[in-house]
């Protein structure tokens, strides 16, 4: 399992530490706390999540997968495709939580499906128990068959969970929060292009130099940014400098905007860990932020389609969307943004529902006797506020 990462995950505050397995089949991780309930968690060498802790416990059908104490070597591990178990409990505390191994096997529910850690059993079509997966690693964290990217109040407390910092990508200590946004877009001639854009928050009482993204080649190799006009290839930073989309330089955002190798594309359950860095001990501080801490982001299950070119009828100033980015989700939102001639937006929509195919263009939105075009943008919704997790643009139609 060379290059495989192995993380320890905290359960209440979602803080994972990591270290790559050697040749030898060894790893070594600094900073664990042996106070926090924590488990392990296994990636490929392209990150994606593959394997997740299963202890056994008295009944054939429950599993838990915390637990406490952290001996200086811990028990040998084995991995059983989509578990890793430990080979004794020697200085293993399990934590009881009692997650639902239904077919007796030590693999929680949520291993199953159509995407590996599946959302739906495809033997009865009904929702599966997810409590299986971390918080940081669900896509469904209410349990109701919906992605939780397409939902704006996950726990259902009446408040947008933007708006209280609640969810995933939001931490209690270190980084306040840390996000992606994954754009897809195509242009007329149907070639498309990928883009990310990352961003972090510190807490006031944090101080990093920059953030390191650690992810798979997939993103990383090939990937270039914008720097002083110039494209220049990403060093997997992310800076507080004002110049590096990062809203205002010392306002402790990090943030980059990168674009993709032509054949790279983010991928289901594709586990993406930000690590806040100070330039005294880069790799494992021994002040705030959090000593050797790395805040995972992990994509849901989704892949995404590219728009087609909207069909606009001057006559009824109708623009057609064609295409479905999510494929039969509908719970998502899209608009219209008119460009003049020099590519600069004049008018833009309100948000459409993705039930709708169509939208009337207002007659005082542009002026008539220029040239204009026109682009529709599908988005889900925020997980965090500005930062939609999927982006899609079609190419764009004359008016």
């Amino acid at each position: 399992m060379v290059n495989w990462t192995l993380l320890t995950l905290e359960k209440t505050t979602q803080i994972a530490r990591s270290a790559v397995i050697n040749i030898s089949g060894t790893f070594s991780i600094e900073h664990v706390r042996e106070d926090r309930e924590h488990t392990i968690i296994l990636l490929s060498p392209d990150h994606l999540l593959r394997s997740i802790l299963s202890i056994p416990t008295k009944s054939t059908t429950v599993i838990n997968q915390f637990f406490t104490g952290t001996p200086d070597q811990l028990p040998p591990l084995v991995e059983r495709g989509p578990i890793v178990i430990f080979g004794s409990l020697d200085g293993i505390i399990p934590v009881d939580e009692a997650v639902n191994s239904d077919r007796g096997d030590g693999i929680p529910n949520a291993a199953y499906g159509d995407h590996g850690y599946g959302l739906i059993d495809t033997g009865s079509g009904s929702t599966l128990d997810l409590r299986g997966l971390p918080e940081s690693f669900n896509p469904d964290r209410n349990t109701n068959g919906v992605l939780d990217v397409f939902e704006t109040d996950i726990n259902q407390n009446k408040k947008i969970d933007t708006a209280e910092g609640f969810g995933p990508n939001f931490f209690d200590e270190g980084l306040e929060y840390a996000a992606l946004q994954y754009e897809l877009s195509t242009n007329r001639s149907g070639a498309e292009t990928a883009q990310i854009i990352f961003s972090a928050k510190l807490k006031p009482d944090s101080i990093a130099q920059d953030i390191k993204i650690i992810g798979s080649s997939n993103i990383i190799n090939g990937a270039t940014t914008t720097s002083s006009g110039n494209t220049v290839a990403w060093d997997q930073t992310l800076l507080d400098d004002g110049a590096s989309d990062d809203s205002l330089a010392g306002d402790r955002i990090f943030g980059r905007r990168i674009t993709l190798g032509s054949a790279s594309r983010l991928k289901s359950f594709e586990v993406v860990l930000f690590e806040p860095r100070r330039s005294d001990a880069e790799t494992a501080p021994t002040s705030s932020p959090v000593s050797g801490a790395k805040y995972p982001v992990t994509a849901p299950p989704l892949t995404l389609s590219a728009l087609s070119t909207p069909v606009w009828d001057s006559v009824t100033r109708t623009i057609n969307r064609v295409g479905n980015p999510f494929g039969t989700i509908t719970d998502y939102k899209w608009s219209v943004t008119i460009f003049d001639a020099n590519n600069k937006p004049v008018y833009s929509s309100a948000a459409i529902d993705g039930t709708e195919d169509t939208f009337v263009v207002p007659e005082n939105a542009y002026d008539s006797t220029g040239t204009f075009t026109a682009k529709v943008t599908a988005k889900c919704q925020e997980q965090v506020s500005g930062f939609s997790f999927f982006v899609v643009t079609s190419p764009s139609v004359s008016l």
